[in-house]
C-alpha cells in the first residue's frame, strides 16, 4: 500500500511540474487558414498543412497543362474527361499540389511534380564547384496533372508545398481549345 501511495504521489507531482511548464508558454496560434490565397507568400504555411481529404470519386476529370518557368507556375490550358467508370483521386508524394476549396474547406488534392525540379534546392545558394547541379532557377518544365471535377468546389489554388507559394486557378477551369490532338488527326 506504501509503494502505490509513493507512486501515486510522484505521479501527481510530475503532472503538477508539465501543467506549470506550460503555463509560461504563449497559447497556441490558431491554424493558419490553408485555403488563404496568398501568391507572394513565402515558406509553408504557419501551422503546417490540412490532411488530404478522403479522394473524390468521380467519373469526370480534368487535366490541367501546368508549366513551370523561373520559380512560376501558370495554367497553359485544360480539358474535361469522362472516365469509364468512377475513379478516386490518386494519391501520390509530390512538391506541388492543386487544392480544390469550399470556403476554407478542403475538398480534394492532387499533388504533383515537375520534371527536373527537386525540392532540396530552395534556398540553396551554393556555387561550389563541388555542389550538385540545380535546375531550378533556369528550368522550364511542364507536366499535366488530372484532378476530378467536384461541383461543390468554388476555388482551386496551385500550392508549391515546399516554398508556400499559391496561385488562384479558375474553378472551374476554362477550356482552352489547342485544336485537334494528334491522335484525331487523320492521314
Amino acid at each position: 500500500m506504501r509503494a502505490f501511495i509513493v507512486g501515486l504521489v510522484c505521479v501527481a507531482a510530475i503532472a503538477a511540474f508539465a501543467l506549470a511548464a506550460g503555463a509560461d508558454r504563449p497559447p497556441a496560434a490558431p491554424p493558419a487558414d490553408a485555403g488563404a490565397v496568398d501568391a507572394g507568400a513565402t515558406g509553408p504555411a504557419r501551422g503546417g498543412y490540412l490532411p488530404d481529404p478522403p479522394p473524390l470519386v468521380t467519373r469526370h476529370q480534368w487535366v490541367l497543362d501546368l508549366a513551370y518557368r523561373a520559380g512560376e507556375v501558370s495554367l497553359q490550358g485544360a480539358r474535361r474527361i469522362a472516365l469509364p467508370r468512377p475513379t478516386p483521386t490518386a494519391r501520390m508524394m509530390g512538391r506541388f499540389a492543386v487544392e480544390l476549396y469550399v470556403g476554407r474547406e478542403l475538398v480534394d488534392r492532387m499533388r504533383f511534380n515537375f520534371p527536373l525540379l527537386g525540392a532540396g534546392e530552395i534556398g540553396d545558394d551554393t556555387t561550389s564547384w563541388s555542389a550538385p547541379p540545380s535546375f531550378e532557377r533556369g528550368l522550364s518544365a511542364s507536366t499535366a496533372v488530372m484532378i476530378p471535377h467536384s461541383e461543390r468546389a468554388t476555388r482551386a489554388l496551385i500550392v508549391d508545398r515546399a516554398t508556400g507559394r499559391q496561385w488562384p486557378v479558375p474553378w472551374p477551369p476554362t477550356v482552352r481549345d489547342a485544336g485537334p490532338s494528334p491522335a484525331a488527326t487523320t492521314h
